[in-house]
This record gives C-alpha cells, sequence and structure tokens, in this order.
C-alpha cells in the first residue's frame, strides 16, 4: 500500500476530526465516545500548535492518518527554559491501523523537526510501543512531569544525540491538554454523524 504524507491544510479540518473520532471512539465513554477529537480542534487555535509539523497520510486516495505537534518546555529549578515538543493525538482510521501509516508519520515528522531545530520529543504514550522509535524513560533524562514525579508511560526522545545534555526539570504541555470541558466536547460532536454513545 503507498502512503503520500502532505501537510494537513484548512480543506481537511473536518476530515481530520472525524477521523480522530473514528480511531479513538470508545461507545460506552461518557458524555461522548471520546474527545481527542475535540482536541484537535482546539490545538490548531493554540499558540502552542505547531503548524509546519501538522501532516496528514494518504493511502487509497483518503486521508487515513494525522499527527499534529504543540511546543512543550522543560523549566529547571533556576526557572531557565528550554523548547522541547510534544505530538498527540497521532490518529489513524481503524482500518488502515497496523499498517505502518501511524510509523510512517512519526519518522516522518521527527525529520522535519530536527530540521527545524527542536531538541527533543514528549509525549505520554505506551510504553511498550514508542521506544522503537527512540523514546526512553524520561527519568534517564531527570526530567520529570510538572508534579516531580515520573511513570512509564512519560518519554522522551531525543531527536539527536547529547541534545538534552546539561538539561534537566520539569516537563510541561500546552495548556489546552487540560481545558477540556465535557459540554463542550459533547456540542462539538454534534457536527459529526451520530454514533452509539452517551450522547443524549
Amino acid at each position: 500500500m503507498e502512503t503520500f504524507i502532505r501537510p494537513e491544510n484548512e480543506d481537511d479540518y473536518y476530515i481530520v476530526e472525524n477521523l480522530t473520532r473514528e480511531a479513538f471512539w470508545k461507545p460506552d465513554k461518557k458524555p461522548v465516545g471520546c474527545d481527542e477529537h475535540y482536541l484537535v480542534n482546539k490545538l490548531r487555535q493554540s499558540s502552542d500548535f505547531i503548524k509546519e509539523l501538522d501532516y496528514v497520510a494518504l493511502a487509497d486516495n483518503e486521508i487515513a492518518g494525522h499527527i499534529i505537534y504543540t511546543k512543550s518546555r522543560v523549566i529547571d529549578s533556576d526557572n531557565n527554559e528550554q523548547e522541547t515538543i510534544s505530538f498527540g493525538p497521532i490518529s489513524v482510521l481503524p482500518e488502515y491501523q497496523k499498517k505502518g501509516i501511524g510509523t510512517k508519520l512519526i519518522n516522518f515528522t521527527f525529520r522535519k523537526a530536527k530540521e527545524m531545530g527542536y531538541r527533543a520529543v514528549m509525549i505520554y504514550g505506551h510504553p511498550e510501543y514508542y521506544p522503537r522509535f527512540g523514546f526512553k524513560n524520561a527519568n534517564e533524562y531527570n526530567i520529570t512531569t510538572p508534579e516531580g514525579k515520573n511513570f512509564d508511560a512519560f518519554m522522551i526522545c531525543e531527536l539527536f544525540e547529547g541534545a538534552l545534555n546539561g538539561i534537566t526539570g520539569r516537563d510541561y504541555e500546552s495548556s489546552i491538554f487540560f481545558d477540556i470541558n465535557a459540554e463542550n466536547v459533547a456540542e462539538f460532536d454534534k457536527k459529526f454523524p451520530q454514533k452509539n454513545s452517551g450522547r443524549k
């Protein structure tokens, strides 16, 4: 299967949001089956959104996958700040999952991010999956969550060797990730085809 990767454009927005909804939908989740499609919409409006790293993957002449990046930062005990980046949600239509589309999106955008001068990518993800891309537990870099904690899902990938030498502290994601209101999600979800969910 041939996959073509290109930048997302405004004409893709609804398609990508619906794709994200399909990728993450859980019928038993309340008030609707997911909030990731709403998050994608909100992230695009944020000053932390990195438009140059916003890409879709096309397969069989349709948009089958999407990745979105935002700015994050590590702040040390002296309040010195180092910019990093985070990706997510990364979405692939269910019928195209496990066919390498997500891998291609990550590898492609990592190369772009490195060319743009970014040092490292921070994520909260599956610790069994992401090490294949170079991710390691953040504890190896003496970097913690804003609360000073660490756990297996909190991972970092240096975009070049030694990128985080001398950089320690607490990692802060975009505040948009913490501004997801259930009522707003339910209202936003009405734009999309009806699905089996807790939506009334």
